[in-house]
This record gives C-alpha cells, sequence and structure tokens, in this order.
C-alpha cells in the first residue's frame, strides 16, 4: 500500500482538531519523535484529535462522501444535466481506478485508521493522570477506527485490514474477507461502549450513545450481508439480535444518555437545534467562527448541492437570500419516486425535508413580470401586466398537480413539469433545474456567497435506531415489541396534526412491514442523510432499484457484477510490489 498517507503520523506530526466553538489543545512539538510524543497524556490526547480531522476536514460537510453514500441511489437524479460526479451519481464510464473521489477517500480513510491504530496500541503504556481519562480516550480511538473501517468496507469491499500503525514503508499488502472487517467493527465498538462515558464534556466527541447506535448500524450490515449476499439466515441471527439490543438499549434509555426524539420533524433539523441537537447521536462539528474550521474558507456546503435554482427568477434576488442559500450547483435531484413517497398531507416529514416555496425577501425591490420570466413558467397573462411585492410568493416548485398553474401570479413548476411520465427528468430545459429542494442541510447564518458552512452534519440520530430495531425485530420474527410498534413511534412524530389530526391514519401494521416498506420508510425519515447508498448495498437492492421503469430510471449503467464496491485506486497498486497478486475489484 501506498504509505505516503501516512507520513504525517511518520514524521510525528499532529494536526488538530476542533469541535463547535471549542478548541481542543494543540500538541505540535518540533523536532520529537512519535515515540516519545505519544508516550505522554498530552501528546497521546492530540493523537486522538488527530483521528478526528479528516470526518471534518475531508468527509462529512464536503461532497465527496455525500456523492459517495447518497448518489447512485433510487433517490436523486444528477441534478441540472451536469457532469460533475456522474461517475457516482449515474456509474458513468469515468467511474473507475483514477477517480479522484475514489482515491482521496481511501487516502484520508487509512489515514484515520493509522491513527487509531497508533494510538489504540500505545496507550496502554502511557501514564494518565486518570484512569477514567485515559478508557474514554481509548474508547474514542476504537469508535474512530471502526467508523473508518465501516467506510472503508462499506465502499471498496474487501481490502487491506491492519490493527497495528504503520511504520516505514511497506511495499507489499494483503486482503482481508469483509468477515474480518466487521468482526474488528463490531469488536472495537463493544469495547467503545465499555470504555467511553455517558457524555462529553466537548461536543462532537463520540460517548458511549454514539459507540451504541454505531454498534447497531453496523450489526445490522453484518446480518444483511450474511442473508442477502450469502442466503445464510441462521448465521445473520445473531447479528440481528446484536443490533436490535443496541438500539433497545438507546430507544429505553434516552434519559439517561441525554437523548430524545423532537416532538415534530421540522424541530429536528431547525437550524436553531443545530448546534445541540437532542437527537443526534453523533454529530461532525463545523464552527461558526471560520479560523476554528479545519479549511477556514471551505467547511460544510452540503447547504448547496440539494438546492434548485431560484435567485434571479420572478423577483428573487440575484444573489442568494440566507434563508434560502446558495443555488447554483443543483446536482442532487429528488427523484420522482422519493417525491412520491410521501403523503404530504399527512406526513409532516415531507414539508420538514423539502422546500417548495421561495418568497421575495423584504428587502426587495416589487417586481413585474418580464417577458423571460412569462415563457419560462408558460403564463397565460402577458409580460408587464403582474406584479409581485416583497413578501410575496415568487415560486413554487412542487410534488402536486397543479390546474390553474399558468394563471398563478407567481412561477409554478409542479411534478408534470419537472419529471416525464416515465420518471425521468423532464426533456424540456424550461423544466430544469426546478424541483423541491432538500432543504435539512440550510444554514441561513453563513456569510452569503461563502462556502464556509457553520452547521454541524448529523451522521447517526435516534430514529436510525427505531429504523434499525424494525428490521431487526422484524427478520427475527419478534412480537414484544413488534416491528410495526418502533415505526408507529416515527410516524406518529411525523403525522400533520392540524387543522386535521391524521396520527390514525400514519399508523402501519405488522403486516405491511416488509423490505421494500422498511427501506420506503428509511427514505422517509433518512433521505440526505449519508446512508442511502449503504442501505441499498447491505440489502442488495441497488441493481432492484436503479434502471429503466424502477425507481430511478435515469440510472442505466449499474452492473451488479462491478458497481456493488468501488475501484481501489491504481496508484496505491502501483506502489505494490505485490499489485497484481493483490488485485483490482471485479470489472475495473
Amino acid at each position: 500500500m501506498n504509505t505516503k498517507i501516512f507520513a504525517k503520523i511518520a514524521a510525528g506530526l499532529v494536526l488538530t482538531a476542533t469541535f463547535s466553538a471549542c478548541s481542543l489543545e494543540e500538541y505540535n512539538p518540533s523536532g520529537s519523535t512519535a515515540g516519545n510524543v505519544y508516550n505522554t497524556e498530552v501528546g497521546m490526547n492530540s493523537l486522538v484529535n488527530a483521528a478526528y480531522y479528516n470526518f471534518r476536514a475531508q468527509f462529512y460537510g464536503r461532497e465527496d462522501v455525500m456523492f459517495l453514500w447518497e448518489g447512485g441511489t433510487d433517490l436523486w437524479f444528477m441534478g441540472a444535466r451536469g457532469t460533475y460526479a456522474d461517475q457516482l451519481l449515474i456509474y458513468s464510464e469515468k467511474l473507475g481506478p483514477t477517480t479522484g473521489q475514489i482515491k482521496n477517500t481511501w487516502q484520508r480513510l487509512y489515514e484515520i485508521v493509522n491513527y487509531a491504530n497508533a494510538g489504540i496500541n500505545r496507550i496502554p503504556g502511557v501514564k494518565y493522570s486518570s484512569e477514567t481519562l485515559k478508557e474514554n480516550k481509548e474508547g474514542e480511538l476504537r469508535f474512530i477506527r471502526a467508523y473508518a473501517y465501516w467506510m472503508i468496507a462499506e465502499a471498496y469491499g474487501g481490502v487491506t485490514l491492519r490493527t497495528t500503525e504503520t511504520e516505514g514503508v511497506p511495499m507489499t499488502a494483503e486482503r482481508s474477507d469483509l468477515k474480518d472487517f466487521y468482526e474488528l467493527i463490531i469488536s472495537d465498538l463493544e469495547k467503545a461502549v465499555e470504555l467511553l462515558p455517558v457524555s462529553q464534556t466537548e461536543y462532537g466527541r463520540a460517548d458511549k450513545k454514539a459507540a451504541l447506535g454505531m454498534l447497531a448500524r453496523t450489526a445490522l450490515t453484518r446480518a444483511s450481508y450474511l442473508e442477502y449476499f450469502q442466503n445464510d439466515k441462521a448465521a445473520a441471527a445473531p447479528f440481528y439480535q446484536k443490533a436490535l439490543d443496541a438500539a433497545n438499549e438507546l430507544i429505553n434509555n434516552q434519559t439517561a444518555y441525554g437523548t430524545r426524539l423532537y416532538n415534530s420533524f421540522d424541530e429536528l433539523f431547525d437550524p436553531a437545534n443545530n448546534k445541540n441537537n437532542a437527537e443526534a447521536l453523533w454529530s461532525i462539528t463545523h464552527s461558526t467562527n471560520p479560523a476554528l474550521n479545519p479549511q477556514s474558507k471551505n467547511a460544510s456546503r452540503l447547504f448547496r448541492w440539494y438546492l434548485a435554482k431560484y435567485t434571479g427568477l420572478c423577483g428573487m434576488p440575484s444573489l442568494e437570500v440566507p434563508e434560502y442559500g446558495r443555488d447554483g450547483a443543483a446536482r442532487m435531484m429528488p427523484t420522482r419516486y422519493l417525491l412520491e413517497l410521501f403523503d404530504e398531507d399527512k406526513d409532516g416529514r415531507y414539508y420538514g425535508s423539502f422546500r417548495e416555496v421561495f418568497q421575495i425577501p423584504a428587502t426587495a425591490p416589487a417586481y413585474t413580470w418580464s417577458t423571460t420570466d412569462v415563457a419560462r413558467f408558460g403564463k397565460s397573462f402577458a409580460a408587464g401586466s403582474v406584479s409581485l411585492q416583497p413578501g410575496d410568493t415568487a415560486l413554487m416548485y412542487t410534488k402536486k398537480v397543479v390546474a390553474d398553474k399558468a394563471d398563478r401570479p407567481y412561477g409554478v413548476k409542479d411534478i408534470n413539469d419537472t419529471y416525464e411520465a416515465d420518471g425521468t427528468i423532464s426533456k424540456n430545459a424550461n423544466n430544469n433545474p426546478y424541483y423541491p429542494s432538500l432543504k435539512k442541510f440550510r444554514d441561513p447564518d453563513r456569510t452569503p456567497g461563502s462556502d464556509a458552512g457553520t452547521k454541524n452534519v448529523i451522521v447517526m440520530r435516534l430514529a436510525e435506531m427505531y429504523l434499525i430495531a424494525a428490521e431487526a425485530a422484524w427478520k427475527l420474527n419478534k412480537t414484544s415489541p413488534s416491528p410495526a410498534s418502533y415505526i408507529n413511534v416515527l410516524r406518529t412524530r411525523a403525522a400533520v396534526k392540524t387543522p386535521v389530526d391524521h396520527t390514525a391514519e400514519m399508523q402501519v401494521t405488522d403486516a405491511q412491514i416488509n423490505l421494500d416498506f422498511l427501506l420506503d420508510e428509511r427514505a422517509r425519515e433518512l433521505a440526505g442523510e449519508h446512508l442511502r447508498w449503504p442501505d441499498l448495498k447491505r440489502t442488495k437492492q441497488l441493481e432492484n432499484r436503479l434502471g429503466v421503469g424502477k425507481q430511478n430510471p435515469d440510472i442505466t449503467a449499474f452492473n451488479p457484477a462491478k458497481h456493488y464496491v468501488r475501484p481501489i485506486p491504481q496508484a496505491e497498486l502501483d506502489a505494490l510490489l505485490n499489485g497484481d497478486e493483490y488485485g483490482q475489484n471485479p470489472n475495473y
């Protein structure tokens, strides 16, 4: 393996992570070796901090992992018909061993692993002022290693599994089976559950609830592989039980772990609740002070990628409105299938997740309809004959069918404008990129025009535990609690309550629970939250949901003999003396 990615550790350099608005102590001694630095409490704490770094600097908040984990699924089209990241969004021929996102992700994940390995192997010999603090740090390292290896295993399959620090320049590498990856991942997480505190003083550090949540997620993943890829339901059963037990521990002891479901889905993703989110089990933090972020001018920019074009249309300013965000990327466009999963009149998760309406800001001037906008939106009235005032609705991109859209005083694109009857993106250039926009990552506190996002990224939350418990209980034929009982907690929260209470109509029965329902429910709850590709992969459903006549008819190049894993970066293979023996992933 190419060990240039481990150069920082080998040289004894330590990068320092920061959490929220609090800066962790930096310790970067010039001229010191790894051996004498990491054998002190201060040095080991800095190594732990370094292990977190890439999650913030390279992954959660950046588009590479977003495209890897959400792109190429049943939920998202390649919006605006651009070509950026088409290798991941539609499995274009460009997806190969030299793809930038593939190489970067591999390198950064193995950096994390090497930091964690160095810490786990060295920490027993480090004298700490408190044995409890020492245990906590080991717990963080084991959680971090497990999380990084989960990402590696999901992306690349059975590749290199190391549990010791890489020193020098190894010129050969060996593959490990996926089974070995998950044995280590689950073992690390079980140990982390024992070692981590119930809560941390610095927001963003892994604690016991994060370890339990990840244990539930990865045990479910291991069970799914055994069932769907190896057809071994008997071997899968203990892992379904392990997933159920970990999820239930969090569900049944929410007060003890300092977590809870919000009363409404709107509250969950309200920017005001972002920095100390009650439902989050683990968040990757980004500071409102750019100087505290790893890349001060390029922090979390998830606010961009799901947003439809709105600026400069029908009286909207030509520059962004902070509440709505900066458009122009328009890469992640919801599939018609995703939008139609929701009964928006009953399920509050639709409007809690998607923005359909844009209003003219109070500070903007009045607008009189232009010839260009009349043509773009197919209006029945003439240019110059209709005006809009500040505060008025300017645009509506809706999943509904709007019969009188030509007559409405604002711009309307309904579902039949946005999509063809077969579910593909409209071929009419006037209809793209105008679509309901995922708003979970909105960031109204940013400096307009800047990529320096301020919002944390919630990568694991309590609602996921209910979904995991439901799936595991269904697989294990549990009746008390039943699979539907877990689902109905979320659907009760999601139900529209006014002016009519739809809670009763939102309830489901055990007879309705099957794999398709569970995947659909996960989409309604978790769309955009970096889980869809792993979900469809572990259940072997990518091939069943991508293609003509399926949930994402826009993806026609998916090859099940190839695309269930990503390619190994060619630079890594080229650096190995046994590169041919190690081998590329199949069909790349």
